[in-house]
């Protein structure tokens, strides 16, 4: 388990957030929830506790508010808990019944696939990780498990038995204020993980682009593009009005092309300097497609996924093509 998944705010004073993300489709793919516990210091120094939901289904987003002492997290593993709720990598307990509704219900993972650790495998952030006073942080947890259990989300149970989840999280200050982010793991070809986002990074009062793409089969084929690996991303093209976005990754081991078309989604609250203000959407039934070639221009892997998770925040309407970076 990489050190990232550990609660890493614990002397923090303000503006600051953290949150863990678990995204679970059911078998039949009837259901697609997200599930993000946290915590967030604003400004003042004031802390609270938080449990985030979305329906994809519907749309229809829960954000249930809790005491900061209701709020416990490990520094020495990946263990959190809320109230009468909990989530590690082995799974998640939620027994929530506040004004805003309710979700109760246990799922465990199984048959886990971890993002790698190790020197040879550096976070998802490769050395940006590494570096102090950036706005956010990001780490991928479990690219892949499968799914036992139900849920029960305002009265509706949801039978996730033999689905499959996803696990991430962000903590820092804010959210970048332009980013684009995909995720993705049911393909018509196969069980497959892919990741990518690309954002605007400010830093040390300056701001450059940078952009992360990781892609596995579970089979021996992965591929890693980045920014800090030397990697290219070409004809780069997004449009918040249509939900689109394309783009062609080339690196060291190959070349990825994809293309994606947001879904309905549901309102999420983001921070900005530990606030809770923010609103960006996100779509968990995103249509991506996506083809991996090799150095010699042979296709080894290429499919489509209905259920990915997609978030596009850039100026209203605005349509950005770039031919490379």
């Amino acid at each position: 388990m990489i050190k990232q998944a550990y609660f890493q705010g614990k002397n923090k004073k303000r503006r600051y957030f953290e949150g863990w993300y678990f995204k679970c489709i059911s078998a039949d793919r009837k259901h697609a929830i997200a599930i993000i516990p946290g915590m967030a210091i604003d400004p003042q120094g004031n802390r609270q506790a938080f449990i985030q939901v979305i329906n994809a289904v519907t749309g229809k987003t829960w954000y249930h508010h809790f005491p900061y002492p209701e709020f416990n997290a490990r520094t020495d593993r990946f263990d959190v808990e809320i109230e009468n709720n909990s989530f590690n990598a082995q799974g998640l307990s939620l027994n929530v019944d506040t004004a805003e509704g309710s979700i109760k219900g246990r799922l465990t993972f199984h048959n886990s696939h971890p993002f790698p650790k190790g020197l040879k495998h550096p976070g998802i952030m490769g050395p940006f990780g590494l570096v102090p006073f950036m706005e956010c942080y990001h780490a991928i947890i479990h690219l892949y498990h499968e799914i036992k259990g139900e849920i029960d989300l305002d009265g509706e149970l949801m039978d996730f038995n033999g689905g499959v989840g996803y696990i991430e999280k962000d903590y820092g200050r804010s959210f970048p204020k332009t980013y684009l982010w995909l995720q993705a793991s049911h393909f018509e070809a196969g069980d497959a993980s892919f990741v990518f986002s690309r954002a605007n990074i400010p830093f040390l009062g300056m701001e450059f682009p940078g952009f992360f793409a990781y892609f596995t089969d579970f089979n021996g084929i992965t591929r890693r593009f980045a920014t800090y690996n030397f990697s290219r991303l070409e004809k780069w093209e997004v449009d918040t009005a249509k939900g689109t976005c394309a783009g062609e990754l080339e690196g060291p081991n190959g070349a990825l092309a994809f293309k994606a078309q947001m879904a309905s989604g549901g309102r999420l609250r983001a921070p900005v300097d530990g606030l809770m203000d923010r609103e960006i959407v996100e779509s968990i039934t995103a249509k991506v497609w996506l083809r991996l070639t090799n150095n010699q221009g042979d296709v080894i892997f290429e499919s489509i996924s209905s259920e990915a998770g997609m978030e596009i925040c850039l100026e209203e309407g605005v349509a950005v093509k770039q031919e490379s970076e």
